[in-house]
């Protein structure tokens, strides 16, 4: 049995489970903070010293806290701070891609339990792809010898339509009457939260990236598709059903090419890796000059064999690169424009383009927004690394168990 299964034991007894929300609501305050000290954690919680005291003991004594280095102070005595001891939360996340899914194990204070592994996976529309999506998991699984009565529970993070609160997806691994997050519970006989790919980026950023402590801000999330993250007052915005953002599938081109989505003249028919392989691939086919030509065929290109190939200087490449921009940065402006954020950070396999595509989209930006509103906005690339999204997909996991799991147990 895992110590997130422990904190979980039911109890019919009411003063036991009063003890255990004082315990947990606790343990959440610590770990929403990272490293915290008494006089923080008694104005978090509003309870005394000696009350504060006799649970930070007894969690010491449980090894479920300990005490870090001291905090800094201006003058008199260096606080005591506290942390979650490791490994109370081991969390098994998952990252899934269009064509891939990445497998990682971390624990509470972000270490990496064993490597992270890569696997070719197709994610489907239907429940095809299902079987081979669960075999990955129980292969990491099995591969690095983990102990599921050990594991927390699945992180999930995927593209697509995902109601916040059922964890189900309208858009992959979908049926009408199926539910992606209670099957897979079922499966694994384990906690799952599944989250939008975009939403977790934007999360990632707000915690370890270019929105700490942006209180209005916005993520772009570049690759295959694109789509919006929106911060708007220090919160991540979800909107009813937590389908926000879904600025790939805005109305953009009247009459335009016919989407996967089943409308007409979508952003991403014009400004996504979807439509830049499909433009490169008919291209090649017409023998138009590119070095991907050379080392691809129209079949097997992929987003980053065109990043690289306009890193390398090869002028096709830069152009579709440079068209792409264009049309993002048109519809971003429409964006600034309605959010008024302080900060628009760009994310996603297109970031590392760098100048090639942000200069298209600041000039957009520039042309279609207004200068008032852009004199206190800026424009960013994302500086969150693989492992910070990884991070940010644990802690997705750890926070929801504790408000929605731990701190309603009765």
């Amino acid at each position: 049995m895992s110590i997130l299964e422990n904190l979980l034991s039911s109890s019919s007894d009411a003063k036991y489970i009063r003890a255990m929300q004082r315990k947990n609501r606790l343990l959440r305050a610590v770990y929403d903070k990272e490293t915290i000290s008494v006089n923080e954690l008694m104005k978090a919680l509003g309870i005394s010293f000696p009350t504060l005291n006799a649970l930070i003991v007894e969690l010491i004594d449980q090894k479920l806290l300990l005490q870090k280095e001291r905090g800094e102070s201006i003058g008199g005595r260096k606080p005591n701070l506290y942390q979650l001891n490791d490994g109370i939360f081991k969390v098994l996340c998952v990252e899934v891609n269009r064509f891939s899914v990445k497998i990682s194990y971390i624990d509470n204070n972000s270490r990496i339990l064993v490597p992270s592994t890569s696997y070719d996976c197709d994610l489907s529309v239907d429940l095809g792809g299902l079987e081979q999506f669960q075999k990955v998991i129980k292969e990491y699984v099995l591969h690095h010898c983990l102990d599921w009565s050990d594991i927390s529970g699945l992180a999930i993070s995927m593209p697509g339509l995902i109601d916040k609160s059922k964890g189900k997806n309208y858009s992959f691994f979908f049926e009408s009457d199926f539910d992606l997050k209670n099957h897979l519970e079922k499966t694994f006989s384990k906690k799952v939260y599944i989250v939008n790919d975009v939403k977790l980026t934007t999360y990632a950023e707000q915690n370890f990236g270019a929105l700490k402590n942006i209180e209005n801000g916005l993520t772009i999330l570049m690759d295959w598709g694109m789509a919006l993250g929106i911060v708007a007052q220090g919160e991540i915005y979800m909107g009813k059903n937590g389908f926000s953002g879904e600025m790939g599938h805005m109305s953009f081109v009247e009459d335009g090419e016919l989407c996967y989505c089943g409308k007409r003249g979508c952003l991403e028919t014009v400004a996504s890796g979807i439509s830049l392989v499909k433009k490169a691939g008919q291209d090649i086919k017409n023998n138009v000059p590119t070095l991907l030509a050379k080392k691809f065929n129209s079949e097997n290109i992929q987003p980053q064999h065109i990043i690289d190939a306009a890193l390398e200087g090869d002028q096709y490449a830069i152009e579709l690169i440079t068209e792409l921009g264009k049309n993002l940065g048109k519809a971003i402006a429409l964006f600034v424009q309605i959010f008024n954020p302080e900060r628009v950070v760009l994310g996603g396999n297109f970031a590392k383009a760098a100048t090639l595509i942000t200069n298209p989209i600041q000039q957009q930006i520039q042309t279609y927004a207004m200068g008032r509103i852009l004199n206190n906005c800026e424009v960013v690339l994302s500086t969150l690394s693989e492992n910070d999204i990884t991070f940010g997909l644990a802690r997705y996991f750890i926070i929801n168990c504790f408000d929605n799991d731990l701190l309603t147990t009765n």
